[in-house]
């Protein structure tokens, strides 16, 4: 056995490092009368955002997602200052995030009342009654992790060089 077919065992042991580039869709409610980031979703209307990157809290600059989020629910109040006919309006918001914002509850979804904050460049806070969910594929619905056909090529352009060196 050659040790470059030692390599190529190797490398088919331990696997390759996956690929991380998270890509996530980017939307949020800004029309409540036509509003493109609702469901049913059409990824056609909506910016897919390849190798997203967010803040975090108390680091400056911006850095790889870790994951997608999706934040869905129905205005239930409105702070004291803003309009009250926010109230019984849908939201959208479709981005990224770098850290689990889940920790609690230990599931990547949850439902309830959550506060959203500045939301939409609503100044001030609204109450939603909705869900939150997290995911870690790309686009979290109908996008394609490529991190298994880069595996596939290596080993396959591997493969093809091990074949020549037998047969020549």
């Amino acid at each position: 056995m050659t040790v470059f077919s030692v390599i190529i065992v190797l490398i088919n042991f331990y696997g390759i490092k996956q690929i991380q580039a998270l890509s996530c869709f980017k939307c949020m409610t800004t029309d409540f009368e036509n509003d493109l980031c609702t469901d049913p979703f059409n990824p056609i209307d909506n910016r897919l955002e390849y190798e997203c990157q967010a803040t975090i809290q108390g680091k400056n600059g911006l850095f790889p997602a870790r994951f997608c989020v999706k934040i869905s629910g129905i205005v239930v109040d409105t702070g004291a200052n803003l309009n009250r006919s926010l109230i019984h309006k849908s939201l959208y918001l479709r981005t990224c995030i770098t850290e689990n914002i889940m920790d609690s509850t230990r599931s990547l979804d949850s439902t309830g009342h959550f506060r959203l904050k500045n939301f939409a460049g609503i100044d001030g806070e609204v109450k939603v009654q909705g869900t939150i969910t997290l995911c870690t594929m790309d686009g979290c619905n109908r996008a394609r992790l490529f991190h298994r056909d880069v595996f596939l090529i290596l080993n396959l352009f591997c493969f093809l060089i091990i074949y020549q060196k037998i047969n020549h």
